[in-house]
């Protein structure tokens, strides 16, 4: 079935479902069709690790630089706090948060929503971790899990009252694949994850293998932070 039918198919159950469950179905239904074809385009380990200085949430700049300085960080490209599986994901990275720092590792979270939507983000999920506003999406195209969501959905999301400009404080439509790279303190991914549909479950296990894998090949580097 094409992602054409597959979304004429959704545009009929839309309307009998809650907001949560039909925002789910449309980002399983896309997800699958895009995420599966993209994935392979996304920087692959061994590849260098584009650098970036974005905002945080109160709008203190973090450079990709200093954080690997220190340590190896996980990076993880999330659309928005609209999106109930990628809060999922933020809430698992949150619990294990101990466990990477453990490994040496720190988290940043990226996307392009704005820095007033992400401080909501940091309050409601109570992370301890930053998100970066990426603006236009420019990151999420350096590490190609950007996508830009064509006219044909834009009514799907909009019918689900995401308004994805208000939110990316731009006109747009992109919004990153949910994806994880592991990059280490030569700026050198070693691992990377995209996770296709909206998986009900958050597995980390390969973050954590790569971070370990990190500090068994230089562990006087990787201080816990």
């Amino acid at each position: 079935m094409s992602l054409q039918q597959k979304l004429d198919a959704l545009r009929e159950h839309l309307q009998v479902r809650t907001r949560t469950d039909a925002l789910v179905a449309m980002l399983r239904v896309v997800g699958d069709a895009v995420s599966t074809d993209r994935a392979a385009m996304a920087l692959s380990a061994a590849s260098h690790a584009p650098g970036f200085t974005l905002p945080n949430e109160r709008h203190n700049c973090v450079s990709l630089a200093d954080q690997v300085s220190s340590g190896p960080v996980v990076l993880v490209f999330y659309r928005g706090q609209w999106c109930p599986c990628c809060t999922r994901e933020l809430r698992a990275v949150q619990l294990a948060l101990s466990e990477i720092r453990e490994l040496g590792g720190s988290v940043l979270a990226i996307t392009p929503q704005t820095e007033m939507y992400n401080r909501r983000c940091v309050r409601a999920l109570q992370l301890d971790f930053p998100v970066l506003h990426d603006p236009h999406g420019r990151t999420a195209d350096w590490y190609r899990v950007n996508w830009q969501i064509p006219e044909s959905l834009r009514e799907l999301y909009l019918g689900l009252d995401l308004d994805l400009p208000k939110f990316n404080g731009d006109a747009e439509w992109s919004a990153p694949l949910s994806s994880f790279f592991v990059v280490d303190q030569t700026q050198t991914v070693v691992y990377t994850e995209i996770r296709c549909g909206a998986p009900q479950t958050v597995e980390l296990a390969g973050v954590l293998t790569a971070l370990a894998s990190v500090q068994r090949l230089a562990p006087s580097q990787h201080g816990h932070r």
